[in-house]
């Protein structure tokens, strides 16, 4: 879309215009095309130092400090379960997202921010089917001949909210010493 158009000079775009045509932030990661809604961005940033979270799910790359804020950084393939090489060379940008709660943020690690746009969005009948992307990718649209999976931010958010409690409820279990699993062995009469 050209700067001096707007969506009314679309083609076959009425005066009245629908709920298919709505600005998203369209970004890439890898060689997928992603949107979310424009309203729903914080803003895109250039990536401050990530640190890696040890034994953390696969979803979440590390977290990092950004205006003075600690954030969790994401991987879209991994949390999308989206089968692709996830290499991450030249991903060295954030599209930052307001937490459900509205208190804190998130952000998605991408290669490259396209631009804001009014994508008609299409149903979901083209999107892979795994069981986070079921809830995640809302249809897909067209965007410079590529296919762009629109996206739900709030079930992203459900998403990554998820696989951190899980980490975080496992991290706090005990783990069990050597006495404490000899102790949970039954008497089957056989002396070590």
């Amino acid at each position: 879309m050209q700067a001096t158009e707007t969506i009314s000079n679309l083609p076959n775009a009425s005066s009245d215009v629908g709920s298919a045509y709505d600005k998203h932030c369209v970004f890439r990661s890898g060689a997928s095309w992603f949107s979310v809604p424009a309203v729903a961005v914080r803003e895109i940033a250039i990536m401050p130092d990530l640190v890696r979270v040890p034994s953390c799910p696969s979803s979440l790359d590390g977290i990092c400090h950004l205006r003075s804020e600690f954030i969790p950084v994401v991987s879209i393939h991994s949390l999308l379960e989206h089968h692709e090489d996830d290499d991450t060379t030249g991903h060295e940008k954030l599209v930052v997202l307001p937490c459900g709660s509205g208190l804190g943020s998130w952000a998605l690690r991408i290669a490259e921010a396209a631009s804001l746009v009014s994508l008609e969005t299409l149903g979901t009948s083209e999107c892979p089917t795994t069981a986070a992307s079921q809830t995640s990718i809302v249809a897909t649209a067209m965007y410079r001949d590529q296919i762009v999976l629109v996206l739900d931010p709030n079930s992203l958010y459900r998403e990554v909210r998820i696989a951190l409690e899980d980490f975080w409820n496992d991290a706090k279990k005990p783990v069990l010493s050597s006495v404490d699993r000899d102790s949970f062995r039954p008497n089957l009469g056989i002396e070590r």
